[in-house]
């Protein structure tokens, strides 16, 4: 048997046989924000509703919210697209989450473009942990207060969950969640709904403190870190001893990537980003709440008031798709 391009010539019955090139063709499910691009090569393409999604010179383009097919050479794909979120930016102008903005199919709708991109990144790797960080600082519309946490663990299975820490796959932005809350010390409700505080005695809106923050992205990505403070805590399991701690006066700047973690006595961030400038940190911290912090190499290690990144290439173990800085 002999292979010509699209044709099969069977030698024995000296016939050829025509075999269509798009038998073997895929299918392809993507999710964009409006205004955000998906690369799938130059072939010839075509979109069932360029309303929806449009393609130009290999980029299809989120255009408007729903849902269409995009015809790519062979393949297929399906391309949903929404305002709920947006493409991968910093702004410093978020408003903080508003209470109960959020319908139940709304959440289940952004859970399920977060545990996309996180499996596009890779699950559990390093780039998974960092895209779950960035979905929260660059894409998600809204700010999150810092919430303290109401608690830490009094025992090995009893949790202080929903109320600064969130131990569960996605996001906690609906009343329909509050089911999976199973130990609270004050009455659990959605992110950005007013709860009472223990640490302050006031009421405050229900977010993120830092570790909860860190160890969320964590178990998101699919590394369940355990309900652990920021430390360093000599004789306690924290979040800098999940990798090897490298004070900023010994670092070398070159050794770090993002999904690193940055601490300062009592407090942790993750890195999120690395320019030729600049290093970028997402954190949960009580000035500014939820945020990017940017600093040029040199601030940060001689300015900043981070102490120490921990390194986790032994705890990730896998890079995944891993970028050093967001498209």
């Amino acid at each position: 048997m002999i292979l010509l391009g699209s044709f099969t010539y069977l030698a024995s019955h000296k016939e050829i046989i025509e075999i269509d090139p798009c038998e073997l063709n895929e299918t392809y499910e993507i999710y964009l924000a409006k205004d955000e691009t998906y690369y799938v090569g130059d072939e010839e393409a075509e979109s069932e509703d360029e309303g929806v999604a449009s393609i130009a010179d290999g980029y299809i383009k989120g255009m408007d919210n729903g849902n269409t097919n995009i015809k790519v050479g062979c393949d297929t794909y399906i391309v949903n697209v929404s305002d709920l979120y947006t493409a991968e930016y910093i702004n410093m102008e978020k408003e903080y989450l508003p209470e109960g903005i959020y319908s139940i199919e709304e959440n289940r709708y952004l859970d399920t473009v977060l545990e996309y991109l996180i499996d596009k990144a890779g699950y559990q790797t390093r780039a998974g942990a960092v895209e779950a960080i960035r979905f929260l600082t660059l894409r998600f519309k809204y700010k999150l207060n810092y919430f303290y946490e109401n608690g830490r663990l009094s025992s090995d299975t009893y949790v202080v969950d929903g109320e600064g820490r969130y131990y569960h796959k996605g996001l906690y932005l609906s009343n329909y969640k509050e089911n999976e809350i199973s130990g609270v010390r004050s009455t659990s409700k959605p992110w950005g709904y007013t709860i009472y505080e223990l640490d302050t005695g006031e009421n405050s809106q229900n977010g993120l403190d830092c570790s909860g923050f860190i160890s969320w992205a964590l178990y998101n990505a699919g590394f369940y870190c355990g309900d652990i403070g920021a430390g360093p805590s000599e004789g306690v399991l924290d979040l800098t001893d999940l990798g090897e701690m490298v004070y900023l006066s010994k670092l070398d700047i070159n050794e770090i990537k993002c999904g690193d973690l940055v601490g300062m006595d009592g407090h942790i961030g993750m890195i999120i980003g690395l320019d030729d400038k600049n290093i970028y940190i997402g954190e949960a911290y009580w000035v500014n709440d939820l945020q990017v912090r940017i600093y040029n190499y040199e601030e940060f290690l001689k300015e900043s008031e981070w102490s120490y990144v921990i390194l986790m290439d032994e705890y990730y173990k896998e890079d995944g798709s891993y970028t050093a800085f967001w498209n």
